[in-house]
């Protein structure tokens, strides 16, 4: 294959000049192009590919720190539930003490039981023993006295508004009304020094001076006076002295 170049213009040098290149030369500038062009495009490729395999591992850096963040919330979470189940293990073991000392008291004679012992009959049967209410309740807080640090002279039963409040023994009933702090309250005699008395009440049923039977529905339930919720402050009194109503009354099962 011959190349001839011919000058144009007004330059010095017009001389044509001429330029042979032979067909094996000519098919191998061919290849080597040809081979430029396969290269070429494999970089191309090459780079389409790291990129993708950037990207990739980006998102999976990403997909890490999240997967270690869940981690944490969760070994978090297991430390929670293990201070929960604690907590659980504890209050149940208190409650369970409570509940075993409870029979224990039903059993042997209580303090109180002992101090009854010189009374009569007749004033044993009155003895207020029975649960203040139709249901069963929650206790919420018991009878405190000066050594515990805090005064509380009875016993609060979280209970639903509207809950039958019963007589806790026979007896009289010397006050029935509303106290600025017990709010609607009875107040019952039942002999030998023992009064009962029935707090934070919704309604009254009985009147003073009336006569009640153990069990006798004598009020509802409610949140009257110094109260946040519906509940019955039940205090057992023995010639004005308050005595922990869980050593004298049948606590329900």
């Amino acid at each position: 294959m011959t190349f001839i170049v011919v000058p144009h213009g007004g330059g010095t040098d017009l001389t044509t000049r001429t330029y042979e290149l032979s067909y094996r030369r000519l098919r191998l500038l061919k290849f080597a192009a040809i081979g430029l062009g396969v290269a070429l495009v494999l970089m191309i490729g090459s780079w389409f590919y790291l990129a993708a395999q950037a990207t990739r591992a980006q998102v999976l850096q990403r997909d890490v720190r999240r997967l270690e963040g869940e981690v944490a919330e969760v070994d978090q979470l297991r430390r929670r539930l293990v201070e929960m189940e604690a907590r659980y293990a504890q209050i149940t073991r208190l409650l369970g003490g409570v509940r075993r000392r409870e029979p224990a008291k039903a059993a042997a004679p209580p303090p109180v039981a002992r101090d009854t012992a010189e009374a009569d009959s007749a004033d044993q049967a009155l003895l207020p023993r029975a649960w203040p209410l139709a249901a069963r309740g929650f206790v919420t807080r018991g009878q405190r006295g000066r050594g515990d640090g805090e005064r509380h002279p009875g016993m609060d039963i979280a209970v639903a508004l509207g809950t039958p409040i019963v007589a806790a023994g026979d007896g009289t009933v010397t006050e029935a009304g509303r106290d600025s702090v017990y709010g609607l309250f009875v107040r019952i005699a039942h002999g030998g020094g023992y009064e009962s008395l029935y707090g934070h009440a919704s309604r009254v049923l009985v009147k003073a001076r009336q006569r009640v039977r153990s069990r006798q529905t004598i009020a509802l339930s409610g949140s009257t006076g110094v109260s946040t919720a519906p509940h019955l402050h039940f205090e057992i009194r023995r010639n004005g002295t308050p005595v922990d109503p869980v050593s004298l009354v049948h606590l329900p099962e």
